[in-house]
């Protein structure tokens, strides 16, 4: 869980004490749509995926980031 936090703090540019379960899309305006796109790149190439366009669309928060590689096996609970 500490490398995805570290890959979204990096992505959009936070520190690190400040990216947690809770950090949505709306809840900074840091996450816009280039950080997004961003994020999903750093996310497909650490983790060996790709993603359609349905599951980033998705992708707008933290926990749903972490759902999704959970249930791909890529993410212990």
């Amino acid at each position: 869980m500490e490398e995805l936090l570290l890959i979204v703090a990096k992505c959009l540019r936070l520190p690190r004490d400040s990216v947690g379960m809770d950090l949505t899309m709306a809840s900074t305006g840091k996450w816009d749509s280039l950080a997004h796109m961003d994020l999903i790149l750093a996310i497909e190439e650490r983790y060996q995926i790709q993603l359609d366009g349905d599951e980033i669309a998705d992708l707008t928060s933290v926990s749903a980031i972490a759902r999704l590689l959970r249930g791909k096996g890529l993410l212990e609970q």
